[in-house]
């Protein structure tokens, strides 16, 4: 069975002034055509975004939904500082006080497949050479991670890809860039192990390999190879059959999309990597 028709069958940091309150969600217009999503969003103070999200395959995609809101955020509320990974060096940006949920309805019947691909561009940033800027993501009330795969010139732009849903934000990450490609390494072997009975076990000894081989080209500071080496493992996950290995995610939230999330994590670790280099 293809991956669409597996799919087929199973059918929105900040801070506008210090001291104000995190303000109420708001619905954001969408225009939805085929496999694609775009969103203007326009908040309070001229904070806006253009905001783009791009399935492989969908079933069931319409604007009512996807699930898409946006708010402006208190960068004094400790229930979202305490969801970055390093207080100490990451930081809010006052300049672009927006963050995006995209959670759609349990009862939809929303499905995708593979990777969503999320594309933000705002005018209230912008992009330098060597910027820390950074595109974060985290599940509802969960930790916010890293999930940059591009950045573009000019005004601020930046790609990230996921398996499954959460909420978005751009940050200013100080980390030292070794820190950071080793965090992404963890994270993706963790993620790997985690989903060790959901893959075919010889499916899963070829990508654990691959993971070796990346974690020993760290080590030799061959970060050009070792990006090499994660492109290779992205490309055994997408071209696995997905009986080995599962790729759908659905608004019941009661599969897990394996193979998406590992590509997504894949995906940032590279674009770590040549930043290394």
């Amino acid at each position: 069975m293809s991956a669409f028709k597996a799919l087929a069958f199973s059918v929105t940091v900040l801070l506008l002034s210090l001291g104000s309150p995190a303000s109420k969600a708001d619905p954001v217009e969408l225009t939805v055509q085929g496999n694609k999503v775009e969103a203007v969003i326009n908040l309070t103070g001229n904070v806006s975004a253009d905001l783009t999200l791009t399935f492989e395959n969908s079933v069931g995609l319409t604007a009512d939904n996807i699930g898409i809101t946006s708010e402006l955020i208190n960068i004094t509320d400790l229930s979202l500082l305490n969801r970055l990974p390093d207080t100490l060096n990451i930081n809010l940006l006052a300049a672009f006080p927006m963050l995006i949920t995209i959670e759609p309805p349990s009862n939809k019947g929303f499905a995708f497949s593979g990777l969503a691909t999320v594309d933000i561009h705002t005018h209230n940033l912008e992009y330098l050479p060597g910027t820390p800027l950074r595109f974060f993501k985290a599940p509802l009330n969960g930790q916010f991670e890293d999930i940059t795969a591009t950045m573009g010139s000019g005004s601020y732009r930046a790609r990230g890809t996921t398996g499954k849903f959460s909420q978005f934000l751009i940050v200013a990450d100080l980390r030292p860039v070794l820190t950071v490609v080793n965090t992404k390494y963890n994270r993706l072997s963790n993620k790997l192990s985690a989903f060790s009975t959901q893959i075919d076990p010889i499916l899963y000894t070829d990508l654990s390999s691959k993971l070796t081989e990346v974690q020993q080209l760290i080590t030799q500071q061959n970060y050009i190879q070792a990006s090499n080496k994660v492109d290779d493992f992205s490309r055994i996950i997408e071209q696995a059959d997905p009986a080995d290995i599962p790729n759908v995610w659905r608004s019941s939230r009661d599969i897990d999309n394996v193979a998406g999330e590992l590509v997504a994590y894949a995906n940032t670790l590279r674009f770590s990597l040549r930043l290394a280099n």
